[in-house]
């Protein structure tokens, strides 16, 4: 998203300039400081001390202003354009003065202070008929939406934008349109419209050949466009593109920049492709970056090459890769190649796994919580820019009144001001309730299941001594009693010796032999895994089905895989499948009017897999009526990071897949 947004910003070094009101016209204005070039600020000021302030003077400003552009001077000569604009007046000097600076913040990436100037320069244009500057404050805002995501807002703001450069026949004005129209279509994966935008603004570049940035924007075009047949996945259709269409050898020369974003995405496609000549590409890549310290594509080539050698099984170059491309992000703020870089590392680097998920986690989270901010913050910014114009309308209306208002104003502000805070301490507190509810709905799924726990480990300890019982029945009452009439049998040899009592012996020898036999049975009882761990878990989902057999006729099947070791599986995961299954089964018994329910609880490769069948009625998933436990089941897995899907049509049963990680 930088990358496109830097592309973007330099979009705005031919499309804010020549904007100038040429209505009135004066030789000597400006004659104290129409000597030098590049006057400084003091000269300025000292000019405007010494001459009134006129719409020329205004214009000679802007042109200084344009030839620094987006520097402190920049911005700087564009207050005083306002400031001194306001004194007499002059509506189109304001906007100019606004607009610049909303550019300069822009261009800085202070993106709530550019919406400010934006809007209010947006509300400057409401007094005048025709601003050709309107064009170019919608065309700005509509790209400061689409770097926060905005992307619905961002393309109606754009089209906007569009209507007037049109009427204006502004060629600049509409290819920025143009590319923010397709931007923001893209983010929205509307794809094939995209590309018909990107191709619009093809056509429409080719009216600013006289231009420098001509080359340029041409080439960004392409990139763009083959940057959507990668995201299809069409990588030999952007090859064949981008080779169609750019002459490298001369685009290198011309602007390295751009030539280094196009050569990365030719070595993306081609080692997607599984070029052979696809390393040397990246790597190339890759060292240009670093040479001119574009740290964007620095980290985004890092990522490639770490890909590419993902592909041919090189985890350690792998590794090195994404966690160098990982902390150049963090440290540049680019959370989004972060990402990227840490679902690469989880994926390869396993026994740091949880590490990896647990900023991934937190990123995610932050970089939602920010665009929701953000997105309510442009909104706040319009809603009291609107306020404020109408509260400065109102004090100009009743100038005899100004203290009586001022203090109505302030009085407004200060409820307001305490509503909100009394708003936000309501909705922390409502948060704080949900998560203490939510914390203690958990908590008694713990206690609940270690409750269910326990019970069912008296219940083995009761068997186990039962066994045990019968075990020293056995021995006694066999073995001993066997042994005992035996010894005694034998006893007869300590005083005969001779062939007949020791033929007779013999066959209490042999009766030793089956008390070894039986000995041995005993033992492999023992050893048997009747009262394994494992059966804990187990045994609470058949008490669910022991549940339902009291007031149902459902027949139950279960089939565990002796491979799952239950003992090492989390219990906040065992819990969230306990509950799962409850639901499930819940909804068969009250909805399915099934005769049979086929649980199998299947061990694969890193994951625990659980089927739930019955040969009920069903229901179609289409229908909006279906209640919150489907919901609930999904939300479950996603708190376990696992996958959830289900199988149902009308008369032919419902099928639940979960297969949760392990």
């Amino acid at each position: 998203m930088k990358k496109i947004a830097v592309l973007l910003i330099s979009n705005l070094l031919f499309t804010s300039c020549n904007y100038k009101d040429n209505s009135v016209s004066s030789e000597d204005a400006i004659s104290a400081i129409q000597e030098k070039e590049q006057p400084n600020i003091d000269e300025i000021n000292e000019a405007l001390n010494k001459r009134v302030y006129d719409t020329t003077m205004r214009d000679y400003f802007s042109t200084i202003a344009d030839k620094n552009a987006y520097s402190n001077k920049f911005y700087k000569i564009s207050k005083i354009i306002y400031n001194q604009s306001k004194k007499i007046n002059d509506t189109i000097g304001m906007i100019k003065g606004k607009t610049n600076c909303g550019l300069y913040h822009l261009y800085n990436f202070s993106n709530d202070s550019s919406f400010y100037y934006f809007i209010q320069a947006e509300k400057l244009t409401l007094k005048t008929k025709g601003n050709p500057m309107l064009g170019l404050i919608l065309q700005s805002k509509a790209d400061l939406l689409w770097n926060h995501k905005d992307y619905s807002l961002s393309e109606a703001t754009a089209t906007r934008a569009l209507k007037i450069a049109k009427k204006t026949n502004d060629a600049k004005l509409i290819y920025s349109c143009y590319i923010t129209l397709a931007n923001s279509l893209s983010g929205m994966n509307k794809n094939e419209t995209a590309l018909n935008y990107y191709n619009k603004a093809l056509l429409e570049v080719e009216n600013l050949k006289n231009i420098p940035q001509f080359s340029v924007l041409k080439t960004q075009t392409h990139n763009y466009i083959a940057l959507i047949y990668q995201k299809q996945n069409q990588h030999q259709k952007a090859l064949d593109y981008l080779n169609q269409s750019i002459q490298l050898d001369q685009l290198k020369k011309d602007d390295i920049n751009m030539y280094l974003y196009v050569i990365n995405t030719i070595a993306y496609s081609k080692f997607k492709l599984k070029d052979p000549f696809s390393l040397p590409s990246l790597k190339e890549t890759h060292r240009i970056a670093d040479s001119i310290s574009n740290f964007p594509l620095k980290i985004t080539s890092k990522i490639n090459l770490a890909e590419y050698y993902i592909s041919v099984k090189d985890t350690q170059k792998s590794v090195s890769y994404l966690t160098e491309a990982q902390k150049m992000a963090h440290e540049n703020k680019i959370f989004e190649d972060e990402l990227k870089a840490l679902n690469l590392l989880s994926q390869i680097d396993t026994e740091n796994q949880a590490k990896y998920h647990k900023r991934i986690i937190k990123i995610a989270d932050s970089l939602n919580a920010i665009e929701r901010a953000t997105r309510d913050k442009f909104a706040r910014i319009e809603f009291e820019t609107d306020e404020i114009t109408k509260q400065k309308e109102i004090v100009e209306e009743e100038k005899n009144n100004l203290f009586t208002r001022l203090i109505l104003i302030s009085g407004f502000g200060l409820l307001s001001i305490m509503l909100i805070v009394l708003w936000y301490k309501n909705q922390s507190q409502k948060a704080k309730t949900k998560q203490l509810l939510l914390e203690q709905e958990h908590q008694k799924d713990k206690e609940e299941i270690y409750q269910l726990m326990l019970a069912q480990q008296q219940k083995i300890e009761e068997g186990k001594q039962i066994e045990k019982r019968r075990i020293s029945q056995e021995l006694h009452d066999g073995v001993m009693g066997k042994l005992s009439s035996i010894r005694m049998n034998l006893y007869v040899l300590n005083k005969k010796t001779d062939p007949e009592t020791i033929a007779q012996c013999l066959i209490y020898i042999k009766e030793i032999q089956n008390i070894e036999k039986e000995i041995r049975t005993i033992s492999h009882e023992l050893n048997s895994n009747l009262f394994s761990d494992n059966v804990n878990f187990v045994s609470i989902v058949e008490n669910l089905f022991t549940a339902i057999k009291n007031h149902s006729d459902i027949n139950f099947h279960l089939k565990v895989d002796e491979q799952i070791d239950w003992e090492t599986v989390n219990n906040s995961i065992k819990i969230n499948i306990y509950r799962i299954i409850q639901e499930a089964l819940q909804n068969i018994d009250k909805y399915a009017n099934a005769q049979n329910v086929f649980i199998k609880m299947v061990k694969t490769e890193g994951n625990i897999s659980i089927e739930i069948n019955d040969d009920g009625v069903g229901f179609d998933l289409n229908d909006k009526k279906t209640g919150i436990g489907l919901s609930n089941m999904r939300a479950r897995m996603e708190e376990i990071k696992g996958k959830f899907s289900i199988e149902s049509k009308p008369h032919n049963g419902t099928k639940i897949n979960l297969i949760i990680p392990n």
